[in-house]
């Protein structure tokens, strides 16, 4: 599909619609964040994710790990509710609050019955909106980081993709691990994760999406209340297309196993081969 495609099909998404047969719909709220919803109406739950288009690629070197840092963050506090209260009330109910933080994106999503959907929303938009980001969560998160850090540098099958990357992307921040390194995370204080917070999860780069017994205008509305006081922005950014780079890299540690990693360049997501590509993958990759 050409670029050009790709745009107008967007734009003709840029006001509400419904495809009746599918059950999608899609409403762009006025400070740009987009709504995207699916009725599965013989569900009795509701899956929520308020995706934010940041990741480790869009930090700088000094940098790196922020993005994951801050997601953290998050959850530790509000002006309304303490970590104990976030926790409470979505275990109240039996959902699931959560994040992650990739390259490309961050996602912070929530799992409820259906009739708790308007508490998900609260606390996605209360920890999103009104965090406090305080000093001495900043210092507990810190360490908890550090520990991820060096869990991940002990398996052995998830370092490799760290040291693919790196290998790959060279200096590009695609190449950076999204958890950043030890040296870096200790560095950060709290006015760099406030500013970086500001600056890099505007109205414009947030998509809601839902999926299950829900109605559409319901969920565009309740965002709408919570999420739409996010003042619009029309700050742009441009991401620096990555070079990969091809060569082979061998790192020797006291093991008794190998871990092997073969990287090629693959297809655009909306390549009319991605199908055949993902059987690819699972015959390659599976078992």
């Amino acid at each position: 599909m050409m670029k050009a495609e790709i745009k107008k099909m967007d734009d003709s998404l840029s006001q509400s619609w419904i495809d009746s047969g599918s059950g999608y719909q899609k409403t762009v709220l006025d400070n740009g964040i987009r709504v995207i919803t699916e009725e599965i109406p013989y569900l009795r739950s509701v899956s929520i994710g308020v995706w934010v288009v940041n990741g480790s690629r869009d930090e700088q070197p000094n940098e790196n790990g922020i993005s994951h840092f801050i997601e953290h963050l998050l959850f530790k506090g509000t002006e309304k509710r303490t970590a104990f209260d976030i926790a409470k009330e979505i275990d109240s109910v039996g959902g699931t609050l959560n994040a992650f933080t990739g390259r490309e994106y961050t996602c912070f999503y929530a799992k409820v019955i259906d009739k708790n959907l308007p508490l998900a929303i609260d606390l996605l938009s209360d920890i999103f909106l009104h965090s406090l980001m305080d000093g001495k969560d900043i210092e507990k998160e810190r360490m908890v980081i550090l520990q991820e850090i060096k869990m991940v540098e002990d398996t052995p099958d998830d370092i490799i993709h760290d040291l693919f990357n790196r290998v790959c992307w060279g200096n590009h921040p695609l190449g950076f691990p999204i958890y950043g390194t030890s040296e870096l995370v200790q560095s950060f204080h709290r006015e760099q994760l406030h500013q970086f917070f500001k600056e890099n999860y505007p109205s414009d780069r947030i998509i809601v999406c839902a999926a299950g017994n829900l109605k559409h205008q319901e969920v565009a509305d309740l965002i709408n209340e919570t999420f739409g006081q996010i003042p619009k922005s029309d700050k742009a950014r441009a991401r620096i297309k990555p070079d990969p780079i091809s060569t082979t890299n061998i790192w020797k540690r006291d093991l008794e196993q190998v871990h092997f990693c073969l990287g090629t360049r693959g297809l655009q997501y909306n390549h009319s081969l991605r199908f055949a590509s993902y059987v690819l993958n699972t015959i390659l990759g599976g078992g």
